[in-house]
């Protein structure tokens, strides 16, 4: 199974900012698209020309707001700060080709942020991260652990899946969101790019050897993977009642996930912005946290209007078992 993971780390700080090229002792090449700003070493703009103003294109629709956040300069971060110097925002995708300028920037950022040592080994072995500012992204396109470089890898489905959490995050100006919401995101950019999810935070294959009832069933197509589009699988592990409750999707964990899991939090994410009543519902729970509350369960079953989990659940469940869910 071809997967690749994305990393997400979660760290307080407080610096302020000099410049806009994040990693000025680097060279660097640069295509510049209308909201994104493009910076290769030693490698070609693919995928990040090819998929970033479609990320952006399917985020706008579920969240307008980005318009004025890029266009009219009023992205901040989540200190209130502006991302630069410039009159207009637009997000940068750094691409290297060898693990050597990969670990150089995450050395950087490493100094800036004050990563522990953990931190700083797990994302030099996945080989992308999200600046915690949401300002930018930064991609190895070879084996991170390859300090020369070698074969470089196909990295859209990691920088999709990356862009679509890094621009609700940006919109909700915070550093620091539930899991569910940042790989729901993901997950469905992935989906409305590409019909299918491959982005795992987890060994998938692995943990069905392991835990064989939680396929849907023992036939191939049972289990979520990259071969097909993901609603599928999800309707079938719902009429069957192979359900994760609102409850435990919205306390999701990377260390404790499962697959099935991974699937709730992108069927959550897809049935808030299913419609363009739910979509416009959404921007309002998105407003609420970039004003400050909480993103809890309660402030989303309020903004949605729903008493309960049990209320939330059922038409949840029905949409997910329904033909809308595609």
């Amino acid at each position: 199974m071809k997967r690749f993971l994305a990393v997400a780390i979660f760290l307080s700080f407080g610096i302020s900012f000099a410049q806009t090229i994040h990693f000025p002792e680097m060279k660097w090449r640069e295509k510049e698209l209308d909201h994104f700003m493009i910076r290769t070493s030693g490698t070609s703009t693919d995928p990040a020309r090819k998929f970033s103003e479609k990320t952006y294109e399917i985020l706008l629709e579920i969240l307008p707001g980005l318009k004025e956040d890029f266009e009219k300069d009023e992205f901040r971060t989540p200190g209130g700060r502006e991302a630069g110097k410039e009159d207009k925002f637009r997000f940068t995708t750094y691409l290297v080709d060898a693990g050597d300028s990969f670990h150089r920037c995450v050395m950087t950022d490493a100094r800036r942020y004050n990563w522990v040592a953990g931190n700083i080994q797990i994302t030099k072995q996945v080989g992308n991260y999200l600046d915690p500012y949401n300002r930018y992204l930064v991609i190895c396109k070879t084996d991170p652990m390859n300090s020369g470089g070698g074969k470089e890898q196909d990295k859209k489905e990691i920088l999709v899946h990356s862009l679509g959490t890094a621009l609700m995050k940006g919109r909700s100006r915070q550093a620091d969101l539930p899991f569910w919401m940042t790989g729901g995101m993901g997950y469905y950019a992935e989906h409305m790019v590409f019909d299918r999810c491959a982005i795992y935070y987890l060994d998938f294959e692995a943990y069905y050897r392991a835990n064989p009832d939680a396929k849907v069933d023992a036939r191939k197509g049972g289990t979520l993977g990259p071969e097909e589009a993901w609603p599928r699988i999800l309707r079938k592990l719902c009429k069957k009642e192979k359900r994760v409750s609102l409850e435990k999707t919205i306390n999701a964990q990377i260390i404790t996930l499962s697959p099935n899991e991974s699937g709730y939090m992108f069927a959550l994410t897809y049935f808030l912005v299913s419609t363009e009543e739910r979509a416009k519902t959404y921007q309002s729970f998105i407003k609420a946290i970039r004003d400050g509350a909480e993103p809890t369960k309660e402030l989303l079953l309020k903004t949605y209007g729903y008493p309960d989990d049990v209320a939330f659940e059922t038409v949840w469940y029905e949409w997910m078992m329904s033909t809308k869910f595609k």
